[in-house]
């Protein structure tokens, strides 16, 4: 099931734990802000949600494809 993945730049910190964790799926934009590439939506809903949950800012969201957000696990 193909996700979609946003980070909100007005809240993104630029740590890097997403592109870290996965370098394929995210990148910096310009002006050094988390960017979603486009492989990222091919990525299994786990493992965006591990991902998303090490995000200092909470700046990423999942959202299926009814667009429902996906929660967080804490």
């Amino acid at each position: 099931m193909p996700y979609t993945v946003v980070i909100d730049k007005q809240i993104c910190q630029s740590s890097g734990n997403c592109v870290n964790d996965q370098p394929g799926a995210f990148g910096f934009d310009e002006d050094d802000l988390g960017e979603v590439l486009p492989a990222a939506s091919g990525l299994p809903g786990e493992r965006l949600l591990a991902i998303a949950a090490r995000c200092p800012a909470i700046a990423i969201g999942i959202f299926d494809e009814a667009g429902e957000q996906l929660e967080l696990k804490s």
